[in-house]
C-alpha cells in the first residue's frame, strides 16, 4: 500500500434537472441519425430495433419504452429519468450519460462499450452480461442491481457505489478502481480477478468469502 492514497467516495449523486410534472407527451416518430428528444415525457413507445446514431435525449422522462435490439451508438443522455425501459441486447456503444436515473430497467446484454457516466444512478436494473468494456464510470451509483458476468474489462471506475448489488463472475481484466464501494454486495470473483480489487472498499464478510480465492491466486493449498 506504500505510495497509494485512499480516496473516499464523494457522496450522493447530483439529481437530474427535470420536472416530470411539467412535461408534455412525446409524439412518437421514427428516429434518425442525430435525433433529439428534449423536454418531453416518452411513454410506452415501441422503438425496438431502431438504428439511429449520435442522438440525444435531454430534460425528459422515459417510462416503459421498448428499446430492445436498438442501435443508438454515441447516444448523449442528460437530465433524464428512465423507468421500466427494456433495452436488452441493444447497442449503445460510446454513450455518454450525465445526471440520469435508470429505474427497473432491463439492460441484459446491453452493449455499453466506451460508456461515459457522471452523476448517474442505476436502481433495480438488470445489467447481467452487459458490455462495459473501456467504460469511464464516474460518480455513479448501482443500487439493487444485477451485474452477473458483466464485462468491465479495461474500464475505469472512480467514486462508484454498489449498494446491495449482485456481481457474480464479472470480467475485471485491466479494470482500474478508485474509491469503489462494494460493501454489502454479493461478490463472486474469478480467481485471476483479485488484483482488480485494488482501489475497492469491501467489508469483513466479503473478505472472508474471498479468502479461498486469494489463497488459490497465491498458490496456497487449503485442506481441512
Amino acid at each position: 500500500m506504500s505510495g497509494e492514497r485512499f480516496v473516499a467516495p464523494r457522496g450522493a449523486t447530483e439529481e437530474p434537472d427535470v420536472d416530470p410534472d411539467a412535461l408534455p407527451d412525446w409524439a412518437p416518430e421514427p428516429l434518425a441519425r442525430g435525433f433529439a428528444i428534449e423536454d418531453v415525457r416518452v411513454g410506452e413507445a415501441d422503438l425496438g430495433e431502431t438504428d439511429a446514431t449520435q442522438g440525444r435525449i435531454t430534460a425528459s422522462v422515459i417510462e416503459g419504452a421498448q428499446l430492445t435490439g436498438s442501435r443508438l451508438r454515441s447516444l448523449a443522455v442528460r437530465d433524464v429519468i428512465a423507468r421500466d425501459v427494456d433495452a436488452a441486447n441493444a447497442d449503445w456503444g460510446g454513450a455518454h450519460l450525465k445526471r440520469a436515473v435508470f429505474e427497473r430497467c432491463r439492460m441484459t446484454g446491453l452493449d455499453l462499450a466506451e460508456l461515459g457516466t457522471e452523476d448517474v444512478v442505476f436502481r433495480e436494473c438488470r445489467l447481467d452480461l452487459a458490455n462495459l468494456r473501456l467504460a469511464r464510470i464516474r460518480h455513479t451509483t448501482f443500487e439493487d442491481c444485477v451485474l452477473d458476468e458483466a464485462d468491465l474489462g479495461g474500464a475505469t471506475l472512480e467514486d462508484v457505489r454498489f449498494v446491495r448489488c449482485r456481481l457474480r463472475r464479472p470480467e475485471l481484466d485491466r479494470v482500474r478502481m478508485t474509491a469503489v464501494d462494494l460493501r454489502g454486495c454479493e461478490l463472486e470473483l474469478r480467481g485471476g480477478d483479485l488484483a482488480a480489487l485494488r482501489g475497492a472498499i469491501v467489508d469483513t464478510p466479503q473478505l472472508i468469502g474471498l479468502a479461498r480465492a486469494f489463497a488459490q491466486a497465491a498458490g496456497i493449498v487449503v485442506e481441512d
